[in-house]
């Protein structure tokens, strides 16, 4: 099994360094953004080898419309909770989600309905409304999103009660699950497993 090269281990050390440093000055709001940002970051760390272009029989598998039940949106997010151990975040999304692959390599993504973070006693809630868009690709075992517009995602953020300005916060974990992901393709289910730091965030989606 192949070794993660000590510069990216050190990289990622440094990410998280980073994001628990703020978590211990700044305010809850900065501590959801520098987490998750430390979470992205993470993830695009750079890969080692380049997979074979695509089969066609995959991109037909691909192809389509994918739901994501409370279930399984829930599991994601212990996958990102679990990650996140001793940062001073948890997230707990209600809702479902929606992601519809097109054979002209764009997408849609549809993200849950709500999403709150605990923060240290504080509740933030994050409310979505529309859908993000983009365009995509397919290498081997890996997929990923190569733009995207949240034009058409309303978000609408409040710590106890009152709004607040959740932009960074949200353009982390409305993410489409294809930002970076090795996937796994059946005729019902579409599994993808996206890079997060040190582990993975699952992502289990059925066609509709």
């Amino acid at each position: 099994m192949p070794q993660t090269p000590r510069s990216t281990k050190a990289r990622k050390s440094r990410v998280t360094a980073y994001a628990e440093g703020v978590i211990r000055r700044f305010s809850p709001l900065a501590v959801v953004t520098a987490a998750v940002l430390a979470l992205g970051l993470s993830a695009c760390a750079p890969v080692e080898e380049k997979p074979a272009t695509q089969p066609t029989a995959d991109l037909a598998c691909l192809v389509g419309a994918w739901h994501m039940g409370q279930d399984q949106v829930t599991a994601f997010y212990n996958d990102v909770n679990s990650l996140m151990a001793g940062s001073g975040a948890k997230f707990t999304p209600v809702g479902t989600a929606d992601l519809i692959l097109r054979k002209d390599g764009t997408y849609t993504w549809t993200p849950a309905e709500q999403v709150t973070a605990n923060v240290s006693g504080t509740t933030i809630l994050i409310n979505f409304k529309g859908s993000i868009t983009g365009t995509y690709t397919v290498t081997g075992n890996g997929i990923g999103s190569q733009t995207q517009d949240t034009s058409g995602l309303e978000i609408v953020a409040t710590i106890d009660g009152k709004g607040t300005d959740a932009g960074a916060i949200s353009q982390q974990i409305s993410v489409a699950p294809i930002s970076d992901a090795k996937y796994g393709c059946k005729p019902d289910t579409l599994t993808l497993i996206n890079k997060l730091s040190d582990s993975t965030a699952t992502s289990v989606l059925h066609r509709e």
